[in-house]
């Protein structure tokens, strides 16, 4: 006896190169999907819709100081992306609004769940692309500077809410006696931030801790020249000090009771000579903290998400701008694993 399932022919199983064309075709999507989420915090579109509520494109273009066609065409995007909520069937004449978590997301710089960072990362790569491209050839690195200011906007975002929301209350509970040696109000500890970035790590230690004096260092002026800003700003400038230096060098002061380097060995040219120039650095009895990424314990391939970012990341930025030095011997994020860590300590 036939039945309809009898006569329902089988779904054929994609072949792999179908798998992989429709994943390839999912990562452009993706690709250009962030280009759009930079224009909108580039633009200031997602600030303004969540500070001054829902806009049609002609009112969102001019609280913006932008083009209204462009913005028409940019909050057409992102409703059909699903990060807005349009009210209305036209583009030019609807009201668009936030989608839930957009706020949190890509609006709060400070929020545990904010990666605007990200959408920063892909015009800085696109601007260092045409040396990337040379330097597999020629084996030269990619200086820093050549991927341009939002290289710098990149990084800071993406660090921030960690040092924000997790340095102190979740990151130093875990080496308990470095925490009492900073909270020690009878001999205030010196502290040095080594791969400092904009500061924010150096900016926190100073405000958990209040009697503790932070030297940061970065080989990155733009960098610092934010830095000093941001200490200014958030009334930390008497106990943090931002320096352009090359850490891989002795350091310009010593006598430290703590030395972090905070997720940037993995990009060092030098990485043991920067341990060394840290160690050398410390008073009687300091300490050397290294927290770095979370990756496997041995190469796995295929990988996890993180993996996979670790390895993307380790081509296009870390392994490049980390040679830039002659005899480099530069880690990269996907190798930073702790038995590299011991071997480089």
């Amino acid at each position: 006896m036939s039945t309809l399932l009898d006569q329902v022919e089988e779904t054929p199983t994609p072949s792999a190169a179908e798998e992989l064309s429709g994943r390839l075709f999912l990562q452009t999507l993706d690709t250009v999907e962030l280009f759009n989420v930079y224009f909108g915090i580039r633009l200031g579109f997602y600030r303004s819709l969540s500070n001054d509520g829902p806009a049609t494109a002609a009112e969102l273009a001019e609280r913006t100081a932008n083009e209204v066609r462009y913005t028409q065409e940019w909050l057409a995007q992102q409703a059909v992306a699903g990060l807005l909520i349009a009210e209305g069937d036209e583009p030019s004449t609807a009201q668009f609004s936030l989608a839930d978590g957009v706020h949190e997301t890509l609006v709060d710089e400070i929020s545990p769940f904010y990666v605007g960072g990200m959408s920063y990362i892909v015009p800085a790569i696109g601007r260092a692309l045409p040396s990337l491209v040379a330097a597999f050839s020629t084996g030269d690195g990619v200086p820093y500077a050549a991927y341009g200011p939002e290289a710098v906007t990149a990084q800071e975002a993406l660090n921030r809410p960690a040092y924000e929301n997790s340095l102190i209350d979740e990151w130093l509970p875990q080496v308990p006696d470095i925490q009492a040696r900073l909270a020690d109000t009878t001999s205030p500890a010196r502290v040095a931030d080594l791969g400092a970035g904009v500061g924010w790590a150096s900016i926190r230690l100073a405000e958990a801790f209040p009697n503790v004096r932070v030297d940061g260092y970065d080989l990155d002026e733009e960098s610092i020249a934010r830095g000093r800003r941001y200490v200014a700003e958030r009334g930390v400038a008497g106990r943090v000090d931002l320096e352009v230096a090359d850490i891989t060098q002795p350091l310009p002061r010593d006598g430290y009771d703590v030395a972090f380097f905070f997720e940037c060995l993995h990009d060092l040219p030098h990485p043991v000579a920067a341990l060394e120039a840290a160690r050398r650095a410390l008073a009687p009895g300091g300490s050397v903290i290294v927290m770095e990424e979370h990756v496997a314990e041995t190469f796995t391939a295929p990988g996890d998400e993180v993996e996979r970012f670790m390895a993307a990341a380790g081509t296009l930025w870390c392994v490049p701008q980390g040679r830039t030095d002659a005899g480099s011997e530069v880690v990269g994020p996907l190798e930073i694993r702790p038995a590299v860590m011991r071997r480089l300590a």
